[in-house]
């Protein structure tokens, strides 16, 4: 069974024959802060790419979840912009395992991306900025990254840990070649645990 919750609140109507409506479900995840743990990131790429831009998070919960409701929120840098993106279908995600959420329409998304946050974001992501995987209006994880590569991705290194995604000096930049005849750019290693790169 997966584990998700449904928190409600009340909406009023104002004015003429204004009236009370019942709660109104939101429905999230039933995770706690540092059970999804953001492990690789795909910005922009220079060249030819089939691959699409993308954010890899994994499952440390010890349960199976469904992603249905989370929110994933960028933020630039400077804090001058943000946009913020929600899973709205059901997002299936086994214990021990990776779910990658990419910017394209999710009727379109490419090949190895589980979700496509379409409309929620239509322009490419920020190029430093910050990440934050929100759930019941709680912070479940949140990197913060100076760059990220034209070239690859931006890979966690070792296990997964939501301290260790934390420092900079964790991350590495995974240029590992496409063996893909199919696509275009460099793949990264979505769904999957990352090179040692």
């Amino acid at each position: 069974m997966f584990a998700r919750v449904r928190r409600t609140g009340l909406i009023f109507a104002i004015g003429l024959g204004a009236c009370a409506r019942e709660p109104v479900g939101e429905i999230c995840p039933a995770v706690l802060e540092g059970q999804l743990i953001v492990t690789e990131i795909r910005g922009a790429q220079t060249g030819g790419d089939t691959y699409g831009q993308w954010v890899e998070i994994y499952n440390d919960s010890g349960g199976d979840l469904d992603l249905e409701g989370l929110h994933v929120v960028f933020t630039r840098m400077d804090g001058g912009a943000s946009a913020r993106a929600i899973v709205r279908r059901p997002l299936p995600l086994a214990a021990g395992s990776y779910a990658v959420i990419g910017r394209a329409p999710d009727d379109m998304r490419p090949a190895r991306t589980d979700y496509g946050m379409g409309t929620d974001f239509p322009s490419a992501w920020f190029t430093s900025g910050s990440i934050e995987v929100q759930a019941c209006g709680a912070t479940i994880d949140r990197v913060t990254y100076t760059s990220l590569p034209t070239m690859g991705t931006r890979a966690l290194r070792g296990a997964p840990d939501p301290t260790a995604n934390d420092t900079e000096t964790n991350w590495c930049i995974d240029t590992e070649p496409n063996t893909d005849t199919t696509q275009l750019g460099l793949p990264g290693s979505p769904g999957e645990a990352n090179p040692s790169c």
